[in-house]
């Protein structure tokens, strides 16, 4: 998805934030993102108004922040490649806290076909 490769690393994380607060259950709203990201609230504001515009997100007059279904799709493909990465560094014997950072830095650059190896090794 080349569309994809155009957003920054701080919007993936956004939208990787949002589908995990909406996994949760419950409306979602920029004080609850901003919690999970540990940013300032009007950081949230501006990335949800960057998101909205490119179509990922919809934020309504009560402040509650929804995926697209273009938002949705995107959002699990990080995800994925997050839990992922975790899983397999977990299993290769890396701290479970240091598997956290490190994957939240290798998921922005990983490409598909070592992703899919990643993956595969994690099944194994």
């Amino acid at each position: 998805m080349k569309e994809m490769a155009n957003l920054s690393r701080s919007l993936e994380d956004y939208l990787e934030a949002i589908f995990v607060l909406e996994m949760k259950g419950g409306r979602i709203h920029s004080i609850a993102i901003a919690k999970h990201l540990n940013v300032s609230k009007p950081a949230v504001t501006r990335a949800l108004k960057r998101l909205a515009t490119l179509g990922y997100v919809t934020k309504s007059t009560y402040s509650d922040v929804t995926l697209t279904n273009k938002g949705r799709t995107f959002a699990k493909s990080i995800y994925y490649r997050h839990t992922t990465i975790k899983k397999f560094l977990i299993s290769i014997g890396v701290n479970e806290k240091i598997a956290e950072i490190d994957c939240c830095k290798i998921e922005h650059v990983i490409s598909e076909d070592t992703l899919k190896a990643i993956a595969k090794h994690a099944k194994d």
